[in-house]
């Protein structure tokens, strides 16, 4: 290995094992690669995270259909997303081209996501009861999309380096990548809307431009895997080479550590999820203080990213694990004081506390990716196979299920509670906009804890399979 400096982070960038493997690479300098495919996590970003924070919002209040709609919506893409994702995860590891195994999914497939992201927030000249079939076909049509190219994406990580720290450098740059994605869209969206004219015109042109951002975003993301995602002949061993895809299904229900990070990332989607869910009504109906929302997302959206900037170091202190748990933990703290206190008269206040829950939950975010690489060493390890594509499809499926569950029981519950949109709305309605935002979010984040704890891949554990690996590819 050899050492780089990049500030007060260590970046180990591995050397080629070989000649014809140098010649296979035309960059040695892997930093570069990195920063590229960091960019792709700007791009799937930008298009999830304006989706996740601002699509039920626009959906009732804009568009103009009911939050039971919205409710049933969310549901129903994640019947498709159950069928796509494995299916696009086997997909992507049985690809062969000219162009790897992965990017020519993202090549090919990223204006497609860009002009679904574009129809979300696009309201077509349609009579009123064919606004929520419209919805239904497009929110089906974007769910599609971004599994095609976010499971490719996603799985390229152990492509790129086999090295556990240097994943972790990985998912760091491509983190606060993701994390300036979610500071763009919580500080410019509403701004840039009513600069374009608000209302429906305003959303579709934002719409538009993300989409726009996010296809030339995943393009630079697939140039910079261009040297890594070369299909391999050993990367697997022969003695599981000719098992069937199907058979990965079950080596997938007996890795046991990947069992337990998906359940643990799915609930830590799912309470993040109520949270940006619910943030534009709190600010709304809660606060009233709806042009505190900008400054206040880019202060928490800052603290966010400095945490996936010294993410290695941290990772280095504690640990993956460990790292996940206390930052999560610390997670619950400023959502329980906001909880019993939401009528918040000081945007200073507001700010402290929700510094506080940006720093960690930027850590506590980003951790579950640098782990998922390690879940596919263990199974290549115990079980000879490499399921890259199936696994990651997994885990975006366990993502997406968090956070559809967030929007469908964020909008039915707001439903029950007898939420209106645009009106003055009545107690029950403002207890569930603060359970929505806080409390529920704090228990849920518990449960990750909880579920943490039996997570056995250790930093210890890591370096014997990565040891034991690394002589299996040597003899092969």
């Amino acid at each position: 290995m050899e050492e780089l400096k990049s500030g007060e982070i260590s970046i180990d960038i591995p050397r080629y094992s070989s000649e014809s493997e140098m010649g296979k690479t035309k960059n040695k300098n892997i930093l570069v690669d990195i920063f590229k495919y960091s960019l792709g996590g700007l791009g799937v970003t930008l298009a999830t995270n304006l989706t996740m924070s601002y699509l039920n919002f626009f959906l009732t209040d804009i568009f103009g259909i009911t939050a039971f709609a919205v409710a049933g919506i969310m549901l129903v893409s994640r019947i498709v997303d159950a069928i796509t994702d494995p299916v696009m995860g086997i997909g992507a590891d049985r690809t062969k081209s000219r162009w790897g195994k992965f990017r020519p999914w993202m090549i090919f497939f990223a204006p497609v996501l860009g002009f679904a992201v574009f129809l979300l927030f696009y309201t077509p000249n349609i009579p009123e009861s064919m606004k929520v079939v419209y919805a239904y076909g497009v929110f089906i049509f974007y769910s599609i999309a971004i599994t095609i190219v976010s499971i490719p994406y996603f799985a390229l990580v152990p492509v790129i380096s086999k090295d556990s720290h240097t994943r972790t450098i990985i998912i760091s740059w491509k983190s606060v990548m993701c994390q300036v994605a979610v500071l763009c869209i919580s500080t410019f969206a509403l701004p840039m809307v009513n600069m374009f004219g608000g209302g429906q015109k305003g959303w579709a042109t934002f719409g538009g431009i993300v989409g726009v951002a996010a296809t030339i975003f995943v393009w630079i993301a697939a140039d910079g895997a261009k040297a890594h995602d070369i299909p391999s002949n050993t990367e697997v061993s022969n003695n599981t080479k000719s098992n069937k895809e199907e058979n990965n299904f079950k080596i997938l229900l007996k890795t046991k550590p990947l069992i337990v990070l998906v359940v643990a990332f799915g609930l830590s989607m799912f309470a993040n999820t109520l949270v940006n869910s619910a943030n534009m009504y709190y600010f709304k109906y809660i606060l009233n203080k709806q042009n505190w929302i900008p400054t206040v997302m880019a202060v928490s959206m800052g603290a966010s990213i400095f945490a996936s900037m010294i993410l290695p170091k941290i990772e280095g202190i504690f640990g993956k694990k460990k790292a996940f748990m206390y930052s999560t933990l610390i997670c619950v703290v400023p959502l329980i004081l906001l909880g019993l206190n939401p009528n918040v008269t000081s945007i200073y206040s507001l700010l402290a506390q929700l510094i506080l829950f940006g720093f960690m939950y930027g850590i506590a975010s980003a951790l579950p990716w640098a782990m998922i690489p390690d879940c596919i060493d263990y199974a290549e390890w115990k079980y000879g196979v490499q399921p890259n594509g199936l696994f990651t499809a997994t885990f975006t499926f366990v993502q997406k299920c968090g956070i559809a569950i967030g929007g469908f029981l964020s909008s039915f519950l707001l439903g029950i509670a007898g939420f209106v949109a645009n009106k003055d709305q009545v107690e029950s309605s403002i207890k569930m906009i603060i359970s929505l935002r806080f409390i529920i979010p704090a228990v849920l984040f518990l449960l990750v804890v909880v579920v943490l704890y039996f997570y056995e891949i250790t930093p210890e554990r890591t370096k014997e399979i990565s040891k034991e690996l690394e002589k299996r590819r040597e003899i092969a």
